[in-house]
């Protein structure tokens, strides 16, 4: 099973990462991919976060990937869960402010009802 963490910085998205590593130590077969989309000419802290995602896994005795892309983020998630067949997507409830995603919509909602692929949603 290859599954795709989305992470963003935020509280929930580094509890999906901690589903993820627990998911990974239970079934050792599973691939894991860490992804942190930045938004174009957006200032990012898209390296430590995905640093940081990825020391959960290293810390853990565990492999996973780390990807960077440029993107809308939700758009840019699904793109690539297609392209690479990847069979689950684990991402965090909310990574943005309560108003900004009232206004906006949550990238995690847009990836929930426009994917094609399974998606867990860790609160």
């Amino acid at each position: 099973m290859h599954v795709l963490v989305p992470v963003d910085g935020s509280n929930n998205a580094m509890q999906a990462v901690n589903f993820a590593v627990a998911l990974a130590r239970e079934n050792p077969k599973t691939q894991v991919t860490i992804l942190s989309v930045i938004a174009p000419f957006t200032e990012t802290r898209a390296g430590m976060i995905l640093e940081k995602a990825r020391n959960a896994f290293i810390n853990a005795g565990l492999t996973v990937h780390t990807i960077l892309m440029e993107g809308e983020p939700a758009d840019t998630i699904i793109k690539y869960a297609q392209e690479q067949k990847i069979d689950n997507i684990i991402m965090g409830h909310r990574g943005m402010g309560a108003l900004k995603s009232m206004v906006l919509g949550s990238v995690s909602q847009k990836v929930l009802h426009n994917s094609s692929i399974p998606v867990t949603i860790i609160k």
